[in-house]
């Protein structure tokens, strides 16, 4: 007869207990906060600089433009980035550096990279005013068809790790912004193109 009283005290207890782990619904496992937006394919041309604010909160991260000069020997044009509002980019010298996909990007850049919030170039074109179809082009982002910036910047005192997906377009002298995507800065490297 104690057996029935202890059993039933046991089913009790057991009852409550796994209604107990059901209500509590307690915070989630930390996920990816990985967000990405299109840039719907813009087009940073001469007198078409273009300001990007990664997350649409109201404050700019990027500038990006084309900057174009001449003399007597020639034009020279020269396409370059530099982060606002305390945005860095990824940059080693004055050069910003063109990610393939998957490429680790680190909160801590190895040397010789880092993270700058000063102007680099992407690519740079020079043509002779003696010989314009000899155009001289140089720099990491030739050719480049989908590569990626890498930007770290901060949101209400929060940090995050991005990038920013761009092709070089040769022929009409554009740089062609496809899309951008951030995560907070402390949930580690990310891989350059990693989406959501």
């Amino acid at each position: 007869m104690r057996q029935i009283p202890m059993l039933a005290a046991f089913v009790a207890a057991m009852t409550i207990l796994f209604a107990c782990k059901k209500r509590n619904t307690g915070d989630p496992a930390p996920g990816s906060t990985l967000t990405y937006r299109s840039l719907a394919d813009v087009q940073v041309k001469n007198l078409q600089s273009f300001h990007l604010d990664i997350d649409l909160d109201g404050n700019h991260n990027v500038y990006l433009a084309l900057g174009i000069t001449g003399g007597a020997e020639g034009i020279r044009g020269r396409f370059f980035a530099a982060g606002i509002n305390s945005t860095k980019l990824l940059v080693k010298k004055d050069s910003t550096i063109c990610l393939q996909p998957n490429e680790i990007m680190k909160s801590i850049a190895p040397h010789p990279r880092d993270w700058k919030g000063m102007e680099s170039y992407l690519v740079e074109a020079f043509l002779p005013a003696a010989t314009p179809n000899d155009t001289v082009w140089t720099g990491d982002w030739l050719g480049a068809s989908r590569k990626y910036i890498g930007v770290q910047f901060m949101k209400d005192e929060t940090p995050y790790l991005g990038w920013i997906c761009v092709s070089m377009d040769r022929t009409n002298l554009a740089l062609i912004l496809h899309g951008c995507a951030w995560r907070k800065l402390n949930e580690g490297e990310l891989p350059a193109g990693k989406m959501p």
